[in-house]
């Protein structure tokens, strides 16, 4: 007999269907026995009863998030809340859960590091939740939503390698591993796998999957690898047609988040998504160092922004034009990497931009330098020329046409939707300095 998913019990009431699942509550009454049975779909009431020795035998085993093949009929049974339950003829145990449960699945937990520690150490089973089952349907969306918005647009999807031969970004922060007889890195973006998708004709590129930076973060907002959702845009004429790009892509993000999720969203985290309208407002770095100052916030950095800046800014922002997201531009090009173009009347300003969301940024972006010559002059600058570079190089060296790009970490672009307290929560299976899957000093 073919499984039936829960969902789709109401449809069958008063005959007899098949259902898998896992036992969510046991409530044992003596000669009859509950079993609220789960799966993706949502959750039912079966019943055992005590005339059918076998099959009460095998429910009086069974423990919390055993997993269960249930024959049975759907029943009408108003005392229950969906207004129908299974009467179980056969019970068979797929896989007996052990008990007790290492966490508790649904208690609360985010104000508890050390609870959240071990929640991540059971991660397969905290995310047995409600809640997290939630995130996990909502993230599926998010990445499809994004990758929708490209197709549609017409760029091409590709798939940029993870182990690469030159890191692309700063040296320090790369993860070198062993290559046959060599050293190699584990990618901490597809940047110039992205522009080589440009230097081939392709126009415009996108890409989604996991990046490694081995930076000894302890934060709310890093992990070692993520998921980035990178995206390069040929025959630009400015980084601002790069802003434009994104702007739009995020407006029709939340709102395919909003018509399918808004309600629950609100429901169960407690988060409105906001569907922007009009141009997101740009501020430049000198600008928002102003309205800081004005607002007593202190400033450690000329070109940078500490995450209480950022916090703040974020709240300025929004109090001042109702928005959101705001982009910074004008960052100091020693802060940006080698490839990020120079501005021509000011050199020391690159031609890039972040992108911030409810005080947090969630984008890097620039017009990219695709001169090569102008490029080597740039590298050689931060001590990155030579041997290692000349693949990179190489791409520019037979016509390339002006381009530029982003990427979007979607663990940060899900804990603002949601309003996670931290990207640990917003992540499949995070692993960060001090976890592997499980927090590294358990592992002893």
């Amino acid at each position: 007999m073919e499984r039936i998913h829960i969902a789709k019990l109401k449809n069958h009431i008063g005959e007899e269907v098949r259902v898998r699942g896992v036992v969510d509550t046991i409530r044992d009454q003596g000669k009859i026995i509950f079993l609220v049975l789960r799966d993706r779909s949502g959750q039912v009431q079966s019943v055992a009863w005590h005339a059918d020795e076998e099959v009460f035998k095998i429910a009086k085993s069974l423990t919390h998030e055993s997993v269960v093949d249930i024959i049975g009929e759907v029943k009408e049974a108003k005392q229950v809340e969906c207004g129908y339950e299974v009467g179980i003829k056969e019970l068979k145990i797929d896989s007996l859960a052990k008990a007790p449960l290492p966490i508790t699945i649904e208690e609360a937990h985010t104000e508890n590091i050390s609870a959240l520690d071990k929640r991540l150490d059971y991660r397969w089973v905290d995310l047995r939740s409600k809640k997290n089952s939630l995130m996990m349907d909502i993230s599926t969306l998010l990445g499809q939503s994004l990758r929708t918005y490209c197709f549609d647009k017409g760029l091409i999807e590709i798939q940029a390698p993870r182990i690469i031969s030159a890191a692309s970004e700063s040296g320090a922060s790369v993860f070198e591993v062993k290559y046959f007889d060599g050293k190699a890195y584990l990618a901490q973006s597809p940047q110039f796998h992205k522009q080589m998708g440009i230097a081939s004709g392709l126009e415009g590129v996108f890409n989604m999957g996991p990046v490694f930076r081995a930076e000894k973060s302890f934060t709310t907002r890093h992990l070692t690898e993520y998921v980035s959702f990178d995206v390069e845009l040929g025959y630009i004429d400015s980084y601002k047609d790069v802003c434009l790009f994104e702007q739009e892509m995020i407006k029709s993000v939340l709102g395919v988040m909003k018509e399918k999720y808004g309600e629950v969203i609100k429901e169960v985290f407690g988060a409105e998504v906001k569907v922007p309208e009009g141009d997101f407002p740009m501020f430049t770095v000198e600008q928002a160092k102003e309205k800081l100052a004005e607002a007593g916030i202190e400033s450690k950095s000329t070109g940078n922004f500490s995450p209480e800046e950022e916090k703040s800014m974020g709240e300025i922002v929004e109090e001042e034009t109702g928005f959101e997201f705001f982009f910074m531009t004008d960052y100091p090009h020693a802060r940006r990497a080698f490839y990020h173009m120079k501005d021509s009347e000011n050199p020391s300003v690159a031609l890039g931009f972040d992108l911030f969301w409810k005080g947090l940024e969630i984008t890097t972006g620039a017009q990219r330098e695709h001169r090569v010559g102008h490029l080597r002059a740039n590298a050689k600058e931060r001590g990155n020329a030579g041997s290692p570079m000349e693949e990179y190089f190489e791409y520019f060296e037979y016509g390339c046409p002006p381009h530029g790009g982003f990427a979007i970490g979607l663990e940060r672009l899900l804990m603002k939707l949601l309003n996670l307290n931290t990207i640990l929560e917003a992540t499949y299976l995070p692993n960060t300095p001090n976890r592997l899957g499980k927090l590294l000093a358990r592992k002893k």
